[in-house]
């Protein structure tokens, strides 16, 4: 089952039944995009129809994202399974498919491996800055670390770059990646997962209040969280009140 809001579909799907999607996926080797999507994808989906046509092409859209969760079941009736890009990579971190981590740091990555030294990690890569050539976004070496990837054996990508970049990436380099078998986009969360961000409390994330907690920790993220307090909330009620009308 899913929903549609502002004309992406957010499919009803939790963490146990992601991951045996996964597990799948790679057992009858197909290939498969999957987004953890959050208001903010939204907003700028709205606003991006390639970005929008490309979430929409995802074999999985996972709800992450309280104000996502909290819009789904005021305005659309459902209770949506909240199944984010952290839980769904630390659990990946547990199992025993080959991972390839994609993006932030050195420093950062080399965290993840001392942290979780059983992970089944076959390669890693921090990319560097993603760069828009030829109408795509690309990376600096992008040829380069397409081989590093094909050459590691991986079965799982982990892309962790900006949101809307990282997915049109994976969109636009999946079929160059045959080895690989589920290519998720997971933004933030190797930050996130190697501490070198602190995650808000767990009765803050209970309460939906994760937004306020990173506005006090990053203030530079103001915008980010006007986009998904504000301006989410906004484009669904005027959807809404235009659907009524119509």
């Amino acid at each position: 089952m899913n929903i549609k809001v502002l004309g992406v579909r957010i499919d009803e799907i939790n963490l146990d039944k992601t991951l045996n999607f996964i597990k799948e996926t790679i057992t009858f080797n197909y290939q498969a995009q999957i987004a953890t999507i959050n208001p903010e994808f939204l907003v700028a989906a709205y606003y991006d129809q390639e970005f929008k046509s490309i979430l929409n092409s995802c074999a999985l859209n996972t709800c992450d994202g309280f104000g996502l969760m909290l819009i789904a079941k005021i305005f659309y009736r459902k209770k949506l399974p909240r199944t984010t890009g952290v839980e769904i990579t630390e659990k990946l971190l547990q199992g025993t498919n080959k991972l390839f981590l994609l993006g932030s740091t050195s420093k950062v990555l080399e965290a993840i491996i001392k942290k979780f030294p059983q992970a089944p990690i076959v390669g890693i890569e921090a990319g560097g800055m993603m760069v828009f050539k030829n109408g795509n976004w690309q990376l600096e070496n992008n040829e380069l670390v397409l081989k590093k990837i094909n050459n590691s054996g991986a079965e799982i990508l982990l892309a962790a770059f900006e949101y809307g970049k990282q997915e049109k990436w994976l969109a636009q380099n999946l079929k160059k990646l045959p080895h690989i078998k589920i290519a998720i986009g997971v933004g933030g969360t190797f930050d996130y997962l190697s501490e070198k961000i602190k995650r808000a409390p767990a009765w803050m994330r209970k309460l939906g209040l994760e937004w306020l907690f990173r506005l006090i920790k990053q203030p530079q993220r103001w915008p980010r969280i006007i986009k998904a307090t504000i301006i989410f909330p906004y484009l669904v009620i005027k959807e809404k009140i235009f659907q009524k009308y119509v």
